[in-house]
């Protein structure tokens, strides 16, 4: 048999990687100094060096790991509790006049983990049925205040994907901060009047505790008040400043996954509505959410169960490569311009062909 990283205990070993980052921003608080630059560096390094030289990984994971799978999905949650814990103490001894380099390290390593942690397995776990997955996903996006996504993402995202007005698709020549102030407002929106129809169907007004909008600010409003308790008033500040920090890092992998590709109204949604990328350590970190593809035709999917997909979109380099090209507009229109042109010519319909013609897309 063929030995693939995909097979053992190797590749299910691996996904616990991204909880062992955030047990080194754990250890870089209680350290303090630059030590959490130091970390920010080794996120850098496993995000984008180490990716492009890892290769791609095409083999799906096996069942028989599940119970790994699971558990080091749950551990999740008090990782990021204890990580926000000790981010409150340290803002409680820490100063913008007397370290102002370290306390922004110490912000960037803990937005980003947030992210990288705290919205992908929130992600995950908002596809699932049942109400513990449920309120442990509720509090890891409570970490970057996003009250919406469970809400939005499954009744929304999953069935407009690459519509103009879907706020998570990022169009075509849109810069990275318009469309980062479009999705927060947008998603935000789009849930509400999710909510408000269902609420309507049951013959409830939308200011109802019924309203699950309200009920999710129930996980930010517990965090901010933990917080506060631990720390005091500034840690709020910094908190509230890694958490949008972190909000920041997740939409820019939102804004990476769908950039540019288009949907016509009423179309199925196919595996060409998402762009794939399948280096070994983005899938390893964002627990295969760059088989993104596969994730909109089977969204329920586990995510060791998902596949990789031949004739689908490819990204030239990872996840974490693409989102830090991204903070460079003209770097980003270069890379992504002939992608776009390919799959015009190659994926979209003559539909969606006609619509970026008359939109004056083919141009970018």
């Amino acid at each position: 048999m063929r030995w693939a990283w995909g097979s053992g205990i190797l590749a299910a070993g691996q996904y616990a990687l991204a909880n062992v980052l955030v047990l080194l921003g754990c250890l870089s608080l209680l350290i303090g100094g630059w030590v959490p630059f130091a970390v920010i560096l080794l996120i850098m390094v496993f995000g984008s060096f180490a990716d492009e030289l890892s290769g791609n990984e095409w083999d799906r994971l096996e069942d028989r790991a599940r119970t790994f799978y699971e558990v080091n999905l749950y551990l999740s949650l008090p990782l990021m509790c204890l990580l926000a814990v000790l981010f409150a103490l340290y803002a409680k001894e820490a100063s913008f006049t007397d370290q102002p380099l370290q306390t922004i390290g110490a912000i960037w390593a803990t937005g980003y983990l947030f992210a990288l942690v705290g919205a992908t397995v929130g992600h995950e776990l908002t596809h699932r049925q049942g109400w513990i997955p449920q309120v442990v996903a509720h509090i890891l996006l409570g970490f970057t205040g996003n009250t919406s996504f469970a809400i939005y993402h499954v009744h929304v995202h999953h069935r407009r994907v690459g519509s103009y007005d879907e706020a998570s698709t990022a169009r075509r020549g849109e810069r990275l901060l318009v469309f980062e102030a479009r999705t927060i407002y947008g998603q935000l929106v789009q849930a509400a009047q999710v909510e408000a129809a269902r609420l309507r169907r049951k013959g409830l007004p939308f200011w109802t505790l019924h309203n699950r909008l309200i009920q999710a600010h129930a996980a930010p409003l517990s965090i901010v008040v933990a917080i506060v308790l631990i720390g005091g008033p500034f840690a709020l500040l910094l908190f509230g400043l890694a958490a949008m920090l972190g909000r920041f890092f997740h939409e820019l992998i939102n804004f990476v996954q769908h950039y540019g590709l288009v949907r016509a109204d009423n179309a199925p949604i196919q595996p060409r509505h998402s762009w794939d990328c399948y280096r070994r350590l983005s899938n390893v970190l964002h627990y295969n959410l760059p088989r993104h593809s596969d994730h909109h035709m089977f969204a329920t999917k586990p995510f060791w169960r998902l596949d990789a997909v031949e004739e689908v979109p490819m990204l030239p380099y990872g996840y974490q490569t693409m989102a830090t090209i991204a903070l460079v507009p003209p770097l980003w229109r270069h890379v992504m311009r002939p992608l776009l042109a390919d799959w015009d010519a190659c994926f979209a319909s003559e539909a969606e062909r006609e619509i970026i013609r008359a939109r004056g897309w083919d141009m970018f």
